[in-house]
C-alpha cells in the first residue's frame, strides 16, 4: 500500500477530515473538524504517525524494528502514544489498516461524550413501543431479505414480528441509533457464542430517508465504540449479503474484513443463491 492509499483509506473513516495545519509539507487527518488527529502523513520522506494504546503500540515497534518507532515529532512524555511508520513496504496492508482503524478509535475515545454524540450520534436501549417505527424502514422486499435473511415472519412484516424475534434470543441487546436526538436506525447486538469475548451485530438498519448522508457509517462506527466499551467486546463480527455493496462498503471503512476463519454461507432468498460473507474487526 503506497502513502497516497493509505491517506485515501483514511479519509473514508466516519466524519474524518484533512488539512495541513503545520504546513504543506505534511497532510493531517482528524475526527472532525476540530478533534484529535489520528492520522499525520509526511509525503517526503514517506512516512505517516498513528496514535497508540501504549501496549498495543509497543507490540508493533517489536514487530517491525526500525519500521515502525515511537513518534519521533512528539514530546518524549507523548512517545508511547505515538507510533510512526516508514512506508518501506515492510508493514503488510492489512497490518497497515489495523493501525489506522486503531487509531481511529484511539481518537473516538478521547471525545467527550457530547462530542462523539456530535460527531458519530448515540445508542440507546430499543424499546417494544418502537417496532411499528423501526419495521416501516424497511420498505421493500430485497431490504427485508437483505436485513434479516427472513428471520422475522414473512413478507410483508406483521405487527409483533419484531418484538417476537428479539425475544426469543437467550441474549441480546436491541439498540436504537440517534442522530442529533432522532431516532435513525437500528441494530441488535449479541455474543458470538464461539469467541470468547466477541460481540455480534444483527439486523442492521438504518431509516432509507437518511440513506446517502453517510450516516451508516457513523451508526456503525458509534455502534464499535459501544461494544468496545459498554460490552467489553475483544473481537466484533458480523455477516452480509455480497448482493449488498453499499453495507460492504461501510463495515470496510469501520475496520472489518472477510473473517477467513468463517466460512461464508449460501442463503435461499426470493427464489435465488445469495453468499453471504462473515466479517470481523
Amino acid at each position: 500500500m503506497h502513502l497516497t492509499e493509505l491517506m485515501e483509506l483514511a479519509l473514508t473513516l466516519p466524519a474524518a477530515c484533512a488539512e495541513s495545519p503545520f504546513g504543506p509539507e505534511s497532510i493531517c487527518v482528524r475526527l472532525g473538524e476540530h478533534g484529535r488527529i489520528f492520522a499525520s502523513f509526511m509525503p517526503m520522506p514517506g512516512w505517516v504517525s498513528f496514535k497508540c494504546d501504549p501496549n498495543r503500540g509497543m507490540d508493533w515497534r517489536q514487530q517491525y524494528p526500525g519500521t515502525v518507532r515511537r513518534g519521533w515529532h512528539c514530546p518524549p512524555v507523548q512517545q508511547p502514544y505515538n507510533n510512526t511508520v516508514t512506508m518501506d513496504g515492510t508493514v503488510p496492508d492489512a497490518v497497515l489498516a489495523a493501525m489506522l482503524h486503531h487509531s481511529y478509535d484511539q481518537a473516538v475515545a478521547s471525545l467527550s461524550r457530547t462530542g462523539r454524540e456530535e460527531l458519530l450520534g448515540s445508542l440507546r436501549p430499543y424499546r417494544p413501543e418502537e417496532e411499528a417505527l423501526v419495521q416501516s424502514w424497511v420498505a421493500d422486499e430485497l431490504t427485508y431479505w437483505r436485513w434479516s435473511a427472513g428471520s422475522v415472519g414473512s413478507w410483508p412484516m406483521q405487527p409483533g414480528a419484531l418484538n417476537s424475534r428479539l425475544a426469543s434470543y437467550e441474549r441480546c441487546w436491541p439498540m436504537v441509533w440517534c442522530w442529533q436526538g432522532q431516532p435513525a436506525g437500528f441494530v441488535m447486538l449479541y455474543p458470538q457464542k464461539d469467541a470468547e469475548g466477541g460481540i455480534r451485530y444483527g439486523y442492521v438498519l438504518l431509516d432509507p430517508a437518511r440513506r446517502g448522508e453517510g450516516l451508516g457509517k457513523r451508526m456503525i462506527a458509534c455502534t464499535a465504540h459501544h461494544a468496545r466499551t459498554k460490552r467489553k467486546a475483544l473481537s466484533q463480527h458480523l455477516a452480509v449479503y455480497e448482493n449488498n455493496p453499499a453495507a460492504v462498503a461501510c463495515y470496510m471503512a469501520n475496520g472489518f474484513l472477510p473473517d477467513d476463519a468463517r466460512l461464508p454461507r449460501v442463503d435461499t432468498c426470493m427464489g435465488e443463491k445469495w453468499q453471504c460473507v462473515q466479517m470481523k474487526r
